[in-house]
């Protein structure tokens, strides 16, 4: 009993430790930088893909990087990508086929240019990503 005790009061601790870091996470949006897939040799590509990240908070620039899956890109659309000839990447997307890791990156960064991420207001530079922003994010400007 008299080990109980202390290691109730212990584990309370640590409990609400954990839901306070949670509560104090701020959401914010990042801009994505670079999108890598990922590989397992010999002739494997993996469903997700890194994405490198840069958002600003307070009065700095901070980088990430995470992984999402490609289905968090392309929610509606069927895809399939494979290993082609001289282990190019080639991505089926209904009726197009992207080849090559460049093309592939800038088809995925026209569907979702921005994340959105979770981060700590203490220790800004631990970051963590929640999804990608879908929505385009334009600016309108004057014309004359």
């Amino acid at each position: 009993m008299a080990i109980l005790i202390p290691l109730v009061f212990l584990f309370s601790y640590f409990f609400i430790r954990k839901i306070w870091f949670q509560l104090r996470k701020i959401r914010t949006v990042g801009t994505i930088e670079r999108i890598e897939l990922g590989y397992i040799r010999p002739n494997l590509i993996l469903p997700e893909v890194k994405v490198h990240y840069k958002y600003y908070f307070q009065s700095g620039l901070y980088f990430g990087s995470g992984y999402l899956g490609l289905s968090d890109f392309l929610p509606t659309e069927e895809f399939h990508l494979h290993l082609g000839p001289g282990e190019n990447p080639i991505l089926y997307v209904g009726d197009m086929e992207i080849i090559t890791e460049e093309h592939i990156e800038h088809y995925l960064l026209s569907k979702g240019g921005s994340v959105f991420l979770y981060l700590d207001p203490i220790e800004p530079y631990h970051s963590r990503i929640d999804t990608v922003n879908l929505n385009s994010i334009t600016v309108p400007s004057d014309l004359l």
